[in-house]
């Protein structure tokens, strides 16, 4: 488990399940999030659940603020595990809890257990360019631009960037001091 001053991380257990499915209802802030939504049923969710429970190299958590869970956090896409690489995704589907800080919070914390723990050395990230309040937490956090995927995604009826972004493991010690 992981705490930080807003948030708390720890593993997805069977009953966050629930919780987090009734969360993805929130079409609006799922979308906003650069996911794409569809309509999947509660056992579906179970099932992949249970599917990943023996998986060693998947880290999930949820993030827990106030005793109630507000959205998940994890690495995912080894790019690399040997190049020490690896790829953020992060979402706050409680309309409560967006754009106070949680999601910084919550992604300080993986960054310090990513590179001071699992001895990552790049920890990156895709965003679309029209999604700024994440873009500033990014930021705020020490993500930085690396490039730009022209028209990659396609959001609200029309065609828009994605970022890519990242920080190194001495950019992040260097926040440290």
């Amino acid at each position: 488990m992981l705490r930080g001053k807003k948030v708390t991380l720890r593993p997805v257990e069977r009953e966050d399940v629930k919780r987090l499915h009734e969360l993805s209802r929130n079409v609006e802030l799922v979308l906003f999030g650069d996911s794409v939504w569809n309509p999947v049923p509660l056992a579906a969710w179970e099932k992949e659940y249970d599917k990943h429970l023996e998986d060693q190299d998947k880290s999930d958590f949820v993030i827990e603020a106030d005793g109630k869970v507000i959205g998940e956090i994890d690495l995912h896409k080894w790019k690399n595990r040997r190049a020490g690489s690896v790829e953020l995704g992060i979402g706050i589907y409680d309309p409560e809890y967006v754009g106070k800080g949680y999601g910084r919070d919550a992604i300080n914390l993986l960054l310090d257990w990513s590179f001071r723990i699992q001895n990552y050395r790049r920890v990156f990230l895709h965003t679309s360019a029209t999604n700024e309040r994440a873009i500033r937490a990014y930021r705020a956090c020490g993500f930085v631009e690396e490039g730009r995927l022209r028209e990659d995604d396609y959001v609200d009826g029309r065609y828009v960037d994605t970022l890519v972004m990242s920080i190194l493991r001495p950019e992040w010690e260097a926040r440290q001091d």
